[in-house]
């Protein structure tokens, strides 16, 4: 599941940071609403994004996202 958590979370911020045309972008939900419209756990969701960050591959503030 860790890795079907990270593969829908790129996916997602990939296809908005395609939309923005920028590689920082916000998104329109909260952690809760970003599990659930990816059909994910949250802690597992939340758990992955800092896997994510701590491996450099994106940073984030709220619902502020930055892809490296």
């Amino acid at each position: 599941t860790q890795k079907k958590t990270r593969e829908k979370l790129l996916s997602y911020l990939s296809a908005q940071e395609k939309a923005a045309n920028s590689s920082t972008f916000e998104i329109p939900f909260n952690r809760q609403e970003l599990a659930d419209f990816l059909s994910v756990d949250r802690s597992a969701m939340s758990n992955e994004l800092s896997k994510m960050r701590n491996e450099g591959i994106l940073d984030f503030d709220k619902n502020r996202f930055t892809l490296k």
